[in-house]
C-alpha cells in the first residue's frame, strides 16, 4: 500500500504516539493491594531531576487509613543505599498523590515503593542497611510503630570476622503510633567492622545493652550503650584499662544525665597507649546499683515484667514462666501437687494443664502445646504462644532483643 506524503506523515506520528503509550504503560506497575485490602497503590513512578530522583506514588483507600510510604533504593549492585518515608492521613474513598525526592539520584537502578497500613505488633522492621563512607559505616534502619505513641531505640552492634564487637552506637526518637521511624547511625571503626546487626528497644527498664572495642591513633576507643528505664537519672561509667601483663592502669569516668527511656551512649579513648585491654562497670545515680546485661524479657504492653525464671529457649520454642505472667494479667493460680496440675482462672475463663502433657484445656476445649509444659527450677513454663490463646492476647517473638512482648 502506498501512502502519500501527507498520510505517510500523520501514520508516522501515530505509530510513535502508540509506542510512546506502550512505554508509559509498561512503566506503570500493576495496582497493588494491601494486606487488609484497604490500601491499594494505584500508580507509580521515578525520574531523576537535577541529580535527584523524584518519586511519585498515587495511593486510595477505601476507608479513613493513616498510610506510611515506604521507598527503598538500590544501587547497582542490590544493595540499599537509601530510604525514605512519608506518613500521611487519608480519607475513606480518597486518592493521595505522595511526592518525595531520593538524594542518590543517578546512583539509584531499582526504586521500591510500598504504601503500608496498621501492624499488629508494637513495632516492625522494615528496612535496615549499612552503607560504606570513607570514614565512617551509616546504619539505616526504618521502623514501623505499632498502634502507642512509644520511645523507640535503636542500637547498632558491629562485629569484626571473627564475630568479636567492635563499636556499638545507639538513636532514640518518640514515634507516634502507625509512623515509620528511618534511624541513621554513625559508626567510626570502618576498617574493622565486618557485620552490623540492629536491635530494637522499646521497654522500661535498665540494662547495659553492649560494649565494643576498637583501636584509632594507637589508642583503644571504647564504646559502650545503656538502656535507661523509667526515670531520668544519671549514669557514671567506671572504666579500667589494664597493660598486656595484666597491670591495671590509671582509672577513667564518665557521667551522662539520661532520660528516661532513652540511651546512654559512652565514647571513651583511653589515654594509657600502654592498654591492651580495658574493663567497664556502669552504675546508676547513687552509684550503688551496678547496671549488667539483662538476659530475655517479657514485656507487657510496654512494662518490663520481673521474673524468677527467665524464658528459654527449647529447640526454638521460647518458653515463659505461667504463674508470674498469668498473674500480671490478672489470673489466678492453683497448683495441685498431687497431679502436677495447674489451674488457672480470670473471671470465667479456666485454664488446666498438667506438667509434661503437650495437651491444655481452655474452657474445657482441648488445646495442642508445641512443647510439653514443664518444671524449670520449680517454674512451671509453657510456650509463649500458649498465652496469646489461653488470654486472648497478642505475643511477638523479637529474637534480636530476646524480648518477648505480650500486648492486651
Amino acid at each position: 500500500m502506498c501512502l502519500s506524503r501527507g498520510k505517510r506523515s500523520i501514520w508516522g506520528m501515530f505509530v510513535a504516539f502508540a509506542i510512546l503509550i506502550g512505554l508509559v504503560i509498561q512503566s506503570i506497575p500493576e495496582a497493588s493491594a494491601n494486606s487488609d485490602q484497604n490500601i491499594e497503590l494505584l500508580r507509580s513512578e521515578h525520574k531523576v531531576i537535577d541529580g535527584k530522583m523524584k518519586v511519585t506514588a498515587d495511593v486510595r483507600v477505601e476507608s479513613s487509613e493513616l498510610v506510611s510510604l515506604l521507598v527503598t533504593g538500590y544501587n547497582q549492585f542490590g544493595e540499599i543505599i537509601e530510604i525514605k518515608k512519608e506518613d500521611t492521613f487519608i480519607m475513606g474513598g480518597n486518592t493521595k498523590v505522595f511526592q518525595l525526592t531520593m538524594d542518590h539520584g543517578e546512583e539509584l537502578t531499582k526504586v521500591d515503593i510500598e504504601a503500608l497500613g496498621p501492624i499488629e505488633e508494637p513495632y516492625k522492621v522494615l528496612k535496615e542497611t549499612t552503607v560504606a563512607h570513607t570514614d565512617h559505616l551509616e546504619g539505616i534502619i526504618a521502623v514501623k510503630n505499632g498502634g502507642k505513641s512509644q520511645m523507640i531505640n535503636v542500637v547498632a552492634t558491629g562485629t569484626n570476622a571473627n564475630g568479636k564487637v567492635v563499636e556499638v552506637r545507639g538513636a532514640n526518637n518518640f514515634v507516634m503510633d502507625s509512623r515509620i521511624s528511618i534511624f541513621k547511625i554513625k559508626l567510626d571503626a570502618v576498617n574493622e567492622i565486618n557485620d552490623v546487626k540492629f536491635t530494637v528497644l522499646t521497654d522500661d527498664q535498665t540494662y547495659l545493652v553492649e560494649t565494643g572495642t576498637y583501636i584509632k591513633d594507637g589508642k583503644i576507643v571504647l564504646t559502650s550503650v545503656v538502656k535507661n528505664g523509667e526515670k531520668s537519672q544519671k549514669i557514671s561509667a567506671r572504666v579500667t584499662p589494664y597493660a598486656g601483663n595484666g597491670k591495671e592502669l590509671s582509672i577513667q569516668t564518665d557521667t551522662n544525665f539520661t532520660m528516661d527511656n532513652r540511651l546512654y551512649n559512652l565514647k571513651m579513648q583511653i589515654k594509657d597507649t600502654n592498654a591492651s585491654s580495658v574493663a567497664v562497670q556502669f552504675y546508676d545515680e547513687t552509684g550503688k546499683q551496678e547496671i549488667v546485661k539483662r538476659g530475655t524479657l517479657v514485656t507487657i504492653d510496654g512494662k518490663g515484667l520481673a521474673t524468677e525464671q527467665p524464658p528459654v529457649n527449647l529447640a526454638g520454642n521460647v518458653v515463659v514462666p505461667m504463674r508470674a505472667i498469668f498473674e500480671a494479667m490478672g489470673a489466678g493460680i492453683e497448683w495441685e501437687q498431687e497431679t502436677m496440675t495447674v489451674t488457672a482462672t480470670k473471671g470465667s475463663k479456666e485454664i488446666k494443664l498438667q506438667i509434661g502433657s503437650d495437651t491444655a484445656y481452655i474452657d474445657g476445649q482441648e488445646y495442642t502445646l508445641n512443647v510439653p509444659a514443664q518444671l524449670i527450677n520449680n517454674n512451671t513454663m509453657v510456650p509463649v504462644r500458649f498465652v496469646s490463646e489461653a488470654l486472648g492476647a497478642k505475643v511477638f517473638w523479637d529474637n534480636n532483643s530476646q524480648t518477648v512482648l505480650i500486648v492486651r
